[in-house]
């Protein structure tokens, strides 16, 4: 597999986009995976030619093809996706909390649990970029391609205003203990309802949403490198008030309980294959 990332280290991407990356020879022996929400929006190009699906969790059906250019809004339950194929080639774009609307010039809440043709968003442009990239080979070359996609899309007229971007640095900083009433009589210039207002404009959910999503992903980052977890250990150390807390938080993002969950460590923290763990 050849994973080509790029971290944006310059305006207006940096700050905005977290992350760029080329994905190509991806051989998984599972045919679906489950992505577990991050409190990320993502755009993805095929490169291949090949139509993905999203599946219902429910029934395991079918439900949405993907083709050619996808977005895919930030979730609060965990989203089915495949059909997994050899030699998958797809370029993605991982925006930052908060730092899509200056690209999508549309509300972040437009896209809350959703996936959404990329046309829909970005109009033909998209399919122009993504028949620009299937022209070429080089990895850096691609990469370059889509963040310049990106910069000539970018209006300022829609960053992130400061006081929801004083609300992601403290969520992203310590997830688990931001006091949003607090904050906002401490730190907002607004009033609670404009700034949650504010949040669902620019980031999707909403403020409370958000940092429970983050502070549950943290919950992957931790066991990694580990044979054994011990979930009492991983759920105090992450301020869940209780087990059974932890337990309907895990099940409620996840699809599973912990200790049907089997992990394995990899970078990709928030994807998992069907098929190496029981579903509820």
């Amino acid at each position: 597999m050849n994973y080509q990332p790029l971290i944006p280290d310059r305006p207006p991407l940096a700050g905005n986009v977290e992350l760029i990356f080329l994905l190509e020879g991806y051989r998984p022996e599972h045919s679906r995976e489950r992505l577990v929400p991050n409190g990320r929006m993502n755009l993805v190009i095929e490169l291949d030619g090949r139509v993905r699906y999203v599946f219902d969790n429910e029934t395991g059906a079918p439900r949405q093809e993907c083709r050619h250019a996808w977005l895919s809004g930030v979730h609060s339950r965990f989203l089915t996706i495949g059909e997994t194929t050899p030699e998958n080639r797809l370029v993605a774009v991982q925006f930052a909390p908060g730092g899509s609307m200056p690209f999508t010039h549309r509300r972040a809440d437009d896209f809350c649990d959703a996936v959404v043709e990329g046309t829909s968003v970005f109009g033909e442009s998209v399919l122009s970029l993504r028949r620009e990239l299937l022209g070429l080979d080089d990895p850096a070359a691609i990469l370059a391609r889509v963040g310049q996609w990106l910069t000539a899309r970018h209006d300022a007229s829609y960053e992130t205003p400061r006081d929801v971007q004083l609300g992601l640095e403290r969520v992203l900083e310590s997830p688990g203990v931001v006091r949003w009433t607090e904050f906002v009589e401490a730190e907002v210039s607004v009033s609670y309802k404009h700034f949650v207002e504010l949040f669902h404009k620019h980031v999707g959910p909403s403020p409370k949403t958000l940092q429970r999503i983050l502070r549950f992903s943290q919950v992957f980052e931790g066991v990694q490198g580990k044979q054994k977890v011990n979930w009492a250990e991983v759920s105090q150390a992450l301020g869940y008030s209780d087990q059974a807390h932890f337990i309907r938080e895990f099940r409620e993002f996840s699809g599973y309980r912990p200790a049907e969950f089997h992990h394995e460590s990899h970078d990709r923290l928030n994807f998992f294959p069907e098929e190496d763990a029981s579903p509820d």
